[in-house]
């Protein structure tokens, strides 16, 4: 197979990929899809929660979230489900994610099959969970919490007003203790008359008391009788009260121990304790913990406004012809590759490139024969190879309102580029200039238009290097990019297809 007709294949292949992706990615509805019942719902807060984001119920997808919209304080979502869900009165939608880390999604609760059903465009109540960030001021409160009582309860005790304190509680005690005999010396009659009913509590026990002496006697008969049945079993339990009585006391004996090592200031806790150094050392770690709990809220919040796109094109250059003189080995280029995009002004981008253009590279080589009679006989053999054929975009680009300006590898060559958005960037003229240290009419020059199709399908088309005739060719091609939230719900979908099987 000649390498137009593996170009031809790897292309026609592509786009057939292309189309299942977008009509993954793009929910273009099809079969039943195309019959999806809509609702609204609303939320105080919808962080984390993209558009083509799952709704699941009982945890099965039944649906995707079809578009966010702020209305007032609160965020209003529109849900398209699938035909065979049905809402009743009741029905309520809560933020979801899978796991701790895992993407955000709508659960719905249907309501109860009894209550009445719901119409189409109905308007339903959310919730939000609790965000990290809330979590962590409540953990950030807790510490200032235990600062504040560690902070008050040393300013009460320390120093000669503590020792006051401490004597007026003592005071309080002996007064309670005064007034408790006081009122037992004013209720004198009310003691008296306890007694009298005791005394004839006592008289109605001696004229019982006999009676139930008897009937002991004849309860002390049958516990013989059952003593000596089961006095294995009874020897084998006094023997296990007995082990668990030296037990206890051993236990008792190491509480004494280490309440006797904390009384006189022995180990961490003894320090603890008596020590007002330690305290001071526990709040200090107290106030580095802190410290180390907002560092990590910041690190985690950076981490998670990162943005990863994935690009994929591929270009025919007509007006290019082969000739291995200057290392044209085919007409058409073809590139995969990543954008991250760590704040919103600035990204790295890393491309895999298949050239049309390789290096070419003359070798001299020089023979020498050497005959019997000891004449020799010089040839001088000269050979070209052509390489990087397989070459590297790998750049960093900053943003500038419309702007963007780039640097960095072009196909494997130092270089520079700009960008320029129009049409609210559905429209970016591009210009890049490489390979400054070519032998022929450097540098490499390339323009380029693209147009987005749609919200990730482009086409494009541009002149490539015009400074040099012989390599000069207009180009035209197609490709596709995968936004942040497209390369999760990708992943997401392959995932749950993966878990079907």
């Amino acid at each position: 197979m000649s390498h137009t007709a593996r170009v031809g294949a790897f292309m026609l292949a592509a786009l057939v990929v292309l189309g299942v992706f977008i009509i993954k990615i793009e929910e273009i509805p099809i079969g039943t899809r195309g019959n999806r019942v809509r609702v609204q719902a609303v939320f105080p807060s919808v962080a984390g929660l993209d558009e083509k984001s799952a709704v699941r119920v009982a945890g099965v997808r039944v649906g995707i979230v079809e578009r966010i919209s702020l209305q007032g304080d609160r965020a209003v979502t529109t849900l398209a489900l699938d035909p065979d869900v049905v809402l009743h009165q009741g029905a309520r939608a809560e933020v979801s994610s899978l796991g701790m880390l895992g993407d955000k999604y709508v659960e719905l609760y249907p309501g109860l099959p009894s209550a009445p059903p719901l119409p189409a465009g109905t308007t339903l109540n959310g919730t939000s969970p609790v965000g990290f960030d809330q979590a962590l001021k409540s953990f950030n409160s807790a510490f200032e919490n235990i600062d504040a009582v560690t902070g008050s309860l040393r300013g009460s005790l320390a120093g000669p007003e503590g020792q006051k304190r401490l004597d007026e509680i003592l005071d309080n005690i002996r007064q309670l203790t005064a007034s408790v005999r006081d009122l037992v010396q004013a209720n004198r009659a009310n003691v008296d008359a306890t007694m009298a009913n005791m005394r004839d509590f006592s008289q109605s026990l001696k004229t019982e008391l006999p009676r139930l002496a008897d009937k002991l006697a004849v309860f002390a008969d049958h516990l013989d009788a059952l003593v000596a049945a089961n006095r294995g079993n009874l020897d084998a339990s006094i023997a296990n009260v007995r082990q668990v009585t030296a037990e206890m006391r051993t236990t008792v004996d190491n509480i004494n121990k280490i309440t006797g090592k904390i009384a006189s200031g022995q180990g961490s806790v003894g320090k603890l304790v008596n020590d007002s150094t330690t305290v001071d050392n526990l709040n200090s770690t107290l106030t580095s913990a802190r410290g180390a709990a907002d560092t990590l809220k910041n690190t985690i919040g950076r981490a998670e406004r990162w943005q990863l796109d994935m690009n994929m094109r591929a270009e025919a250059l007509p007006g290019l012809t082969k000739n291995r003189a200057l290392g044209v080995l085919y007409n058409s280029r073809s590139a995969f590759g990543l954008d991250l995009h760590t704040t919103p002004n600035r990204f790295y981008r890393l491309e895999l490139v298949d050239s049309p253009v390789g290096r070419v590279n003359n070798y001299t080589q020089t023979i020498t024969s050497i005959y019997p009679d000891g004449t020799s006989h010089s040839v001088v053999q000269e050979t070209q190879r052509i390489s990087d054929t397989n070459t590297v975009n790998a750049q960093v680009g900053f943003q500038y309102e419309d702007y963007t300006f780039r640097a960095g590898l072009f196909e494997s060559r130092g270089g520079v580029g700009i960008d320029r958005a129009l049409l609210n960037r559905r429209l970016q003229l591009t210009l890049e200039a490489y390979d400054f240290s070519r032998q022929v009419k450097p540098p490499h020059i390339r323009f380029e238009t693209r147009y987005f199709l749609t919200r990730n399908l482009f086409a494009f088309a541009g002149l490539d290097d015009p400074v040099w005739a012989q390599a000069r060719s207009v180009l035209f091609g197609g490709g596709v990019t995968w936004r942040d939230e497209d390369v999760k719900y990708l992943l997401g979908t392959m995932s749950s297809i993966g878990a079907g099987k």
